[in-house]
């Protein structure tokens, strides 16, 4: 029997050995603290502070590639959120794929990260649980970023340039209605085109879909959905600064009305040390309903923090935010903060 066991363990060795599988994650989670003020008809409210230990996006995952010959790899991934507060559930719900890379680029299917969601990586550098991300991450700039089960092919770099497209199917939005199409689809389109040289970088991300919820700052029934933004900076000689412009446009699929918004974000961040300071401003102008500007839409952003790296895995983090949405007798302001810990494997 033993000697059974030794001869199979030898004959998977070269196996094991071609096999090239990655183990990764990132553990990360920390104490916050926020509140809420609210003005309506002149009337203000304020919440209770909370305190709450929280997890800030923990995740684990496996990747792994095999050479095919002629330059050309099989590529597969499997992500997971892996909260500390055992919340998670299911495999996969992070970007996770399979494709093929090679001189042509690289093309993959699966749960993968929009063109937009892409960009936010040179927009949004903070950390914090999904229910503070509103205030102590750009939550409201980013909120069209997402995940889709999509098909997406990424190009190499030529001369500093490369570009994405990406197509999600109506029938992977919506599922139970397969084989009817009873409701509209709601297929979307994205694209994205990048430029980065000696530390300078440019992007482009746009995504155009049909038939969609508008789900930001006015949680309407929306048609035709487009979001166009464009972000640019430099990142080198320990400092970061980028700037991002971002307009959402979409038809109000129940009275007909064009709504439009314009919103803008900026940060900028400096390594000394171990401890890298940084601060982040973004606005969000009224939105524009049938031409008509709407006072409700209008919003503005701070986040100061900093990150101080115990080594090239582990950090502390800190950070402060404030958020107020509205004006004058309708508004909500928003106030959060946070300390944690972020370890990467």
């Amino acid at each position: 029997m033993k000697k059974s066991l030794i001869a199979l363990t030898l004959a998977a060795l070269p196996v094991a050995a071609m096999a090239d599988v990655t183990l990764y994650g990132t553990v990360k989670a920390g104490v916050e603290v926020s509140r809420v003020k609210g003005t309506f008809d002149a009337k203000t409210t304020k919440s209770k502070t909370a305190t709450e230990i929280a997890d800030f996006g923990s995740k684990i995952g496996f990747k792994g590639h095999e050479h095919l010959g002629n330059n050309l790899n099989a590529i597969w991934q499997i992500e997971q959120n892996a909260s500390i507060a055992g919340t998670d559930s299911k495999w996969g719900n992070r970007e996770s794929f399979i494709g093929l890379e090679g001189d042509f680029g690289k093309i993959r299917a699966g749960n993968l990260n929009t063109v937009l969601k892409d960009s936010g990586d040179n927009v949004n550098a903070w950390e914090s649980s999904s229910a503070n991300e509103k205030v102590l991450q750009l939550g409201f700039f980013g909120d069209k970023e997402s995940r889709q089960i999509s098909v997406r092919y990424d190009s190499p770099v030529f001369a500093g340039f490369s570009g994405s497209v990406q197509y999600v199917p109506r029938d992977n939005v919506n599922p139970t209605d397969k084989y009817k199409h009873a409701v509209k689809s709601g297929e979307s389109y994205h694209a994205g085109l990048n430029y980065e040289n000696a530390g300078f970088f440019g992007q482009y991300a746009g995504s155009f879909a049909k038939n969609t919820l508008n789900e930001g700052k006015t949680a309407v029934e929306g048609k035709d959905n487009q979001v166009h933004r464009l972000v640019a900076g430099y990142d080198a000689n320990n400092l970061y600064v980028s700037v991002a412009g971002q307009v959402e446009v979409f038809k109000n699929a129940v009275n007909g009305k064009k709504n439009e918004q314009t919103e803008v974000a900026a940060t900028g961040a400096y390594r000394f040390g171990n401890v890298t300071p940084r601060v982040s401003y973004a606005h969000g102008f009224k939105a524009k309903v049938d031409g008509e500007k709407d006072a409700r839409t209008q919003y503005d952003q701070v986040i100061v923090g900093a990150d101080y790296d115990f080594s090239k895995r582990t950090s502390a983090l800190i950070s402060a935010g404030w958020l107020k949405v509205g004006k004058g007798d309708t508004k909500v302001e928003q106030t959060a903060s946070m300390v944690g810990l972020r370890h990467k494997f």
